[in-house]
């Protein structure tokens, strides 16, 4: 009994559903191209559309007049015209008083964008989303260049010709946690459709960390190691901080290093004024810069401003122990391994120009211009090593100085040529200071005195006629200190290939008396300081380890007249005439200055640690072949 109703419940139940879910009656769809199909759902703009169907119609009726326009050609068929873009659906009861509904969405004609994607990856493909006018982009692809691809593809296609159209297609993607690129969101373009980018990939995008190393593996970071402080919960490159530790060789490659990852990691932002900006915060030892700003106005008891014995870290980032890069973003404990320091020999010599033109120095035995097999020949001499230096020193040192001109050379000759003029009095050292400074630092060599140079005066004020009065001496009083002697500025910077860029600034400043004596006479008042004779050469060159710099051109002139004559007999007519006498000199001197920077680097000290397991390792490491040969069967045991 209960069975039998369950059986006419459930055929119940099938019938109700037999009534709703009517049979289909629509036979094929033949579109504008002559495809015909029973699937096709989705019409082109502006084209007709022939309906056929298996079974009589009695009336049909669309839900947009405006999307599709219907015509019945017959009994069996209907003709459609798509006008506007949209999604609409028809209704068709037909003879036998059953009902059906299709859904048929109007759409332009994107043959032409089909194709482009399918040469871009064959698996992508497009449809239109259900809820809405766009364009959906579906379909798989290896990496997400592809995926970007279709995406400008789609966008270059939809939005041509658009007057204040957006940026490219890069902008239409954000950067989203672990590197994965998100779309922003559907965009409109002027057929009033919009593009929805659902296409997956297979790989995903590398990450920031991995970008960097890949990046700064090229330019010498392969030591150096890249992680992230996650401030949240998920990876946000708006707050979070990245921290590089390792080693590089040098400072040259820590600034690229540094660069490179600012640049990466903050985009677009790296193109803001401070975006790439890096800031040692700590020394050596590890205190804080910030520290020194007040301690840097603090004078020492010498009156030396702390300032001049702070250091430019700030420029030479290869000795902080913690930088800061990308506004903060960035975090470097890197170790840089040569941090090079450069001794300066500096060499001022004062050579007297009149007696160097007339000296004529017998140096035929260490010149090479003489060959042995040459015209001619002195006792079979042959040429020593560098004497071509020394003979090209010479020819510098007798004219090319006069013309301000800065060669290098050997410092052999060098050496050599300037002892030889000190010992004929043509020449004297003014100085020969050597200093060991670190490289990209500043030194400064003075060695001299100070000349006190007295101040007085009164002010005077203002005048009736506002106008400045002069000022008398007398009132307020001072002593100013003069610094002359020789003075040395110096700075070095070595590059990756041991190349020396030197900045040097050598003055040479003395109290001239007769100076001071022609201005006095000139001006008609007494001095109380005195004049100075200064000789200064700022330059900048480029050099090899231990390649000398001559510098040259600083000449100074002193003419000096003196009359000597007999107090009485000068005064007589004629005969005083023969009681006079007088002299004239004139000194030309030019101060040549030779340095010669040397780099110097701490020693390995893993180098003088040898160590064997055992002696006879040593004494096997160190016979060839053929003898352990010998040696082993030599000592193999005979066999009765």
């Amino acid at each position: 009994m209960i069975a039998t109703r369950y059986r006419a419940l459930v055929s119940g139940l099938l019938l109700c559903m037999a009534g709703l879910v009517h049979a289909d009656g629509l036979k094929y769809v033949e579109t504008a191209d002559g495809a015909k199909r029973s699937s096709t759902r989705h019409l082109v703009q502006w084209t007709h559309t022939r309906l056929v169907f298996d079974k009589p119609l009695e009336r049909v009726a669309v839900g947009q007049e405006s999307t599709l326009k219907l015509e019945v050609l017959g009994e069996y068929e209907i003709l459609a015209l798509a006008k506007n873009v949209g999604r609409t659906s028809i209704m068709v009861w037909y003879a036998d008083q059953t009902t059906e509904t299709f859904l048929f969405s109007v759409v332009q004609d994107l043959s032409v964008l089909r194709r482009a994607l399918s040469d871009v990856h064959p698996r992508i493909r497009i449809e239109l989303a259900p809820d809405r006018a766009a364009l959906v982009l579906r379909g798989r692809v290896p990496t997400v260049k592809y995926r970007l691809g279709a995406q400008g593809v789609a966008e270059n296609y939809l939005f041509a010709g658009q007057r204040n159209r957006d940026a490219g297609p890069a902008d239409s993607v954000l950067q989203a946690p672990g590197g994965v690129r998100v779309d922003r969101g559907p965009r409109a373009s002027g057929f009033g459709a919009s593009i929805i980018n659902l296409i997956q990939v297979d790989e995903l995008p590398q990450s920031h960390e991995d970008k960097i190393l890949a990046a700064i593996r090229d330019v010498g970071g392969h030591d150096v190691k890249v992680r992230r402080i996650q401030t949240g919960d998920l990876v946000d490159n708006g707050v979070d901080t990245l921290v590089l530790a390792g080693e590089v060789a040098n400072q040259v490659v820590l600034t690229r290093v540094l660069n490179i990852a600012s640049r990466l990691f903050l985009g677009v932002a790296a193109d803001q004024p401070g975006g790439v900006q890096i800031i040692p915060l700590t020394d050596e030892s590890g205190a804080m810069l910030n520290g020194r700003q007040s301690a840097a106005n603090a004078a020492t008891g010498f009156g030396v401003s702390a300032d001049d014995l702070d250091n430019d870290i700030r420029a030479n980032i290869g000795r902080s122990k913690l930088i800061s890069a990308a506004g903060g973003r960035i975090l470097s404990m890197i170790e840089v391994r040569d941090l090079p320091q450069v001794r300066v020999s500096v060499q001022m010599h004062e050579v007297d120009r009149l007696r160097l033109k007339s000296w004529r120095p017998d140096i035929s035995a260490m010149s090479s211009g003489y060959r042995r097999d040459g015209g001619f020949t002195q006792s079979g001499l042959q040429p020593v090593e560098g004497a071509s230096t020394v003979e090209n020193a010479l020819r510098m040192v007798g004219g090319a100085l006069s013309n301000n001109l800065q060669i290098a050379n050997g410092r052999f000759a060098f050496d050599m040529l300037f002892s030889l003029l000190e010992e004929e009095g043509i020449s004297r050292t003014l100085s020969r200071p050597t200093l060991t400074v670190l490289a990209g630092e500043s030194a400064v060599f003075r060695a001299g005195g100070e000349v006190p140079i007295p101040s007085a005066f009164a002010p005077s004020g203002l005048s009736a006629d506002d106008s400045v009065g002069q000022n008398t001496s007398g009132v307020f009083s001072g002593t100013e200190f003069k610094a002359f002697g020789v003075e040395l500025k110096v700075r070095a910077m070595v590059d990756e290939n041991d190349q020396i860029t030197l900045d040097i600034n050598p003055t040479v400043s003395l109290p001239d008396t007769a100076l001071t004596r022609q201005i006095a006479d000139s001006t008609g008042t007494s001095l109380n300081a005195a004049a100075f004779d200064v000789r200064s050469i700022s330059t900048s060159t480029r050099v090899r380890d231990g390649q000398p710099l001559v510098l040259g051109g600083l000449v100074s002139r002193d003419i000096s007249d003196r009359s000597a004559h007999t107090p009485g007999i000068s005064d007589v007519p004629l005969v005083g005439r023969l009681a006079e006498s007088t002299s004239q000199s004139d000194n030309e001197r030019e101060l040549i200055i030779v340095v010669t920077p040397t780099i110097v680097r701490e020693p390995k000290h893993d180098l003088n640690l040898w160590h064997f397991p055992n002696p006879r390792l040593l004494l096997r490491e160190g016979l060839s072949p053929q003898h352990r040969h010998l040696r082993s069967t030599a000592s193999a045991p005979e066999i009765s």
